[in-house]
């Protein structure tokens, strides 16, 4: 297999793998509201003296909703644009790499040439900086050594804990209002739980955000130091376009 073929089967995997936990995280989403609104108490009983025709139909329903999942998410084609939002909202990860990236990139110019790009505004820079990285990836050795690094997983990993995080936010929102309209051992306990498993998220993309730093800027730097030639020239190429 040719190299472009090959990495393009690589991303179609990860793009994937991305919207399996997007399924996973709206079936995760639907499970939790439907509890809450129907009750914990209620649903424990429902669940425990259940009968076979309604096991059968809750079987067919859940796999009906996950096909209607899957192919609505099939059909989007904006999930890149959709994480940027999410990202800047909420923790700019991808923001920080991005400068990083640049920042690193930059080392290999002349204060003249920095100081053009420098003065760019902080969206033309994250573009640049993409653009870069993008063009950089394309090169079968940086490649691999992106690959060996699971750089490109730990961002899967990072969007995929992202709908975790929105997902049981909406759920502890939900829960908690409704255990102060009816307060109940069950709904307390319940919207405990819920809440608990939010904090394990956030806890969770803090830490894969914050290695995705760490990791980006020791690779950089190795490619820096590599690479400086091939990089040098695309950097150039834009400090003659502004």
């Amino acid at each position: 297999m040719q190299a472009p073929e090959y990495q393009y089967a690589f991303f179609q995997d990860l793009e994937r793998s991305t919207k399996s936990g997007l399924i996973a995280y709206l079936f995760i989403l639907t499970l939790g509201l439907t509890i809450a609104i129907a009750g914990v108490e209620k649903t424990f009983y429902f669940m425990a003296n259940i009968k076979i025709c309604e096991s059968l139909f809750l079987t067919l329903l859940t796999i009906n909703l996950l096909q209607l999942f899957i192919r609505g998410i099939n059909k989007i084609h904006w999930l890149g644009n959709a994480h940027i939002f999410l990202d800047k909202t909420l923790f700019k990860f991808l923001f920080r790499s991005n400068e990083i990236i640049l920042r690193e990139l930059l080392t290999l110019l002349e204060p003249h040439e920095r100081s053009v790009l420098d003065t760019l505004a902080a969206h033309e820079r994250d573009t640049i900086a993409r653009s870069i990285f993008s063009r950089l990836a394309d090169d079968q050795s940086i490649f691999e050594s992106l690959l060996k690094r699971g750089i490109f997983r730990s961002w899967v990993w990072y969007w995929i804990t992202i709908y975790g995080v929105f997902v049981f936010i909406i759920l502890t929102v939900f829960s908690f209002s409704k255990s102060i309209l009816i307060p109940t051992i069950y709904s307390q306990a319940f919207s405990t739980s819920i809440g608990i498993v939010a904090v394990l998220h956030l806890i969770f993309i803090m830490a894969l955000g914050y290695n995705l730093i760490l990791v980006t800027k020791r690779i950089m730097r190795e490619i820096v130091n590599v690479y400086d030639v091939e990089i040098l020239s695309l950097l150039r190429s834009y400090v003659s376009k502004t």
